[in-house]
C-alpha cells in the first residue's frame, strides 16, 4: 500500500518557483500550514528595489497568509529564498545555492517557463517528482492527457498540470478569497459586462484546487512505478457554463455589489456589447469624473473602468469558444487519495457555485476594493436616478402642456 500523502512530505526538502505569482503565493501558504516540518527553498528575483528576502517577507505579509500568522507564526522560519530568475541557465543560482537544493526531492513549479526548471532539476541528485503548471489553453482541438510535440522532449519524473483560468478560492485559507482582481473574479462579482458566448463551460478552477492538483500530482508521480516520461493531468474546472455563473451571482450582486457602474452579463454580439459598455459603463464614468473633478476631487472611477475591462478582455479568447478537456487522471487521483488526504487536498469535488460567488464577491469588496468608491457609486446612482425622474416628469409636463394648448387653440 503506498504511503499517503501528507506522511509521505513529511521532513522533505522542496523547491519552490514561481512563488511571487498569484498561484504560487497560495501553494507556499498551502504547504506551510500543511506539512509543519517541510524546508521550503523559494526561487525570487530581486525587483523594485525590494530583495529576495524582502519580497519574500511582504509575501508573508499580505492578506493571504493571515491565517498562516495565526496558526504558525514562525514559518517564514523555514523559507530560504535563493536570488534566481526563470529564464537563466541553471536558474541564475549560485554554485553555493546549487549546493543547498543537494536534498530537495520534491520541485513544484507554479509559474513560467519551466524549460531550464526541469534542467536544473535534472542536477538535483535525490529529486523523485517535479510537477509543473501549464494552461490548458495553449492546446487545440480535444485537450487529452498526454504529451504534444513540443513537451515529448521532457524526461524524468515530470508532471504537467494543465489549469483553466485560476478564479477565487473555495475552501482556504478562507472561502472565496481573493487579493487581486482578475478576469475570472471581475465576472463573478458582476464588475462589468462581458464578451463571450454564456452556453459555454466556465473553465474555471478556484485557486486552492489548483495547488491542491499541484501538491497531490507530485505525490502520485513520486509513488508511482515503471512510469518514466511525463505525465500530463488536465485540472478539475467548476463544472457550470458562463451564463450558470452570472445567474447564480444575482444573489451576490444584491448583497456585495461592485462598486462600478459595470451591468452583469455576456454577449457573443460584439457591437451590443460594445455599445452596452460604452453607455452603461464608460459614459457613467467619466460623467463621475467630470463631477468629482469640478469639485475639486480625485477623478477615480475611469480608472476603475479600465481596471474592470482589462481584467474581463483576458476571458473573451476563453470564453468565446468551447473547449473539449479530458479529465480522468484528476478525477481518480482524488479517489486515491485516502479519505483524511481528500478532505484536506481535495482536487474535484461537486460546487455550490452561488455560493462561491457569493464568498468572492464578499471577499472582493474586502479585499480589491476602494472603499471611498462604495459610497461614491451609491450617491451617484441615486443622483441618475433622479435626473432621470426629472426628465421624465419634465418631458410628461410639457407633452401635456402642448395638449392642452393645442386644445384651447381648437
Amino acid at each position: 500500500m503506498s504511503m499517503a500523502l501528507r506522511d509521505w512530505y513529511a521532513d522533505r526538502e522542496l523547491l519552490l518557483t514561481g512563488v511571487t505569482s498569484d498561484v504560487g503565493r497560495a501553494l507556499l501558504e498551502k504547504i506551510l500550514r500543511s506539512f509543519p516540518d517541510v524546508k521550503v527553498y523559494a526561487i525570487v528575483r530581486s525587483r523594485h528595489g525590494f530583495n529576495k528576502d524582502d519580497r519574500i517577507k511582504n509575501i508573508f505579509l499580505s492578506p493571504r497568509f493571515e491565517r498562516l500568522r495565526q496558526e504558525a507564526p514562525n514559518a517564514i522560519s523555514r523559507v530560504k529564498a535563493l536570488e534566481g530568475n526563470l529564464l537563466y541557465d541553471g536558474l541564475g543560482t549560485t554554485r553555493a545555492d546549487k549546493e543547498l537544493l543537494r536534498n530537495v526531492s520534491v520541485v513544484l513549479h507554479a509559474a513560467g517557463p519551466y524549460n531550464e526548471v526541469f534542467r536544473l532539476c535534472q542536477k538535483l541528485p535525490r529529486l523523485q517528482a517535479v510537477a509543473a503548471i501549464t494552461s490548458i489553453f495553449h492546446h487545440e482541438g480535444r485537450i487529452v492527457e498526454s504529451l504534444e510535440k513540443e513537451e515529448e522532449a521532457i524526461d524524468g519524473p515530470v508532471a504537467l498540470v494543465r489549469v483553466p483560468l485560476v478564479g477565487p478560492t473555495l475552501r482556504e485559507p478562507m472561502p472565496g478569497f481573493v487579493d487581486l482582481l482578475k478576469g475570472p473574479t471581475a465576472l463573478m462579482v458582476g464588475a462589468g459586462f462581458a464578451l463571450g458566448n454564456s452556453e459555454f463551460q466556465a473553465e474555471i478552477i478556484p485557486i486552492d484546487f489548483t495547488v491542491n492538483t499541484l501538491i497531490a500530482v507530485a505525490w502520485e508521480r513520486a509513488i508511482a512505478k515503471n512510469v518514466e516520461t511525463a505525465v500530463v493531468y488536465n485540472a478539475f474546472s467548476i463544472g457550470c457554463t458562463w451564463s450558470d455563473l452570472i445567474k447564480k451571482g444575482r444573489r451576490a450582486n444584491q448583497k456585495f455589489a461592485y462598486p462600478t457602474f459595470g451591468i452583469r452579463g455576456m454577449t457573443s454580439m460584439v457591437a451590443l456589447y460594445r455599445t452596452l459598455v460604452l453607455l452603461f459603463e464608460w459614459l457613467p464614468s467619466m460623467l463621475c469624473d467630470t463631477i468629482l473633478g469640478l469639485v475639486g476631487a480625485k477623478k477615480r472611477f475611469l480608472e476603475e473602468h479600465r481596471r474592470v475591462r482589462n481584467a474581463l478582455r483576458s476571458l473573451e479568447s476563453i470564453s468565446s469558444r468551447p473547449w473539449s478537456v479530458e479529465r480522468n487522471r484528476v478525477y481518480l487521483l482524488q479517489q486515491r487519495l485516502t479519505p483524511e488526504d481528500q478532505d484536506a487536498f481535495p482536487v474535484s469535488t461537486e460546487i455550490d457555485v452561488e455560493s462561491y460567488v457569493l464568498c468572492a464577491a464578499a471577499a472582493a469588496k474586502k479585499y480589491c476594493v476602494d472603499e471611498g468608491n462604495i459610497s461614491l457609486v451609491k450617491i451617484f446612482r441615486l443622483l441618475f436616478f433622479f435626473l432621470i425622474a426629472v426628465s421624465l416628469f419634465c418631458a410628461f409636463f410639457l407633452n401635456g402642456y402642448h395638449v392642452l394648448a393645442k386644445h384651447d387653440e381648437l
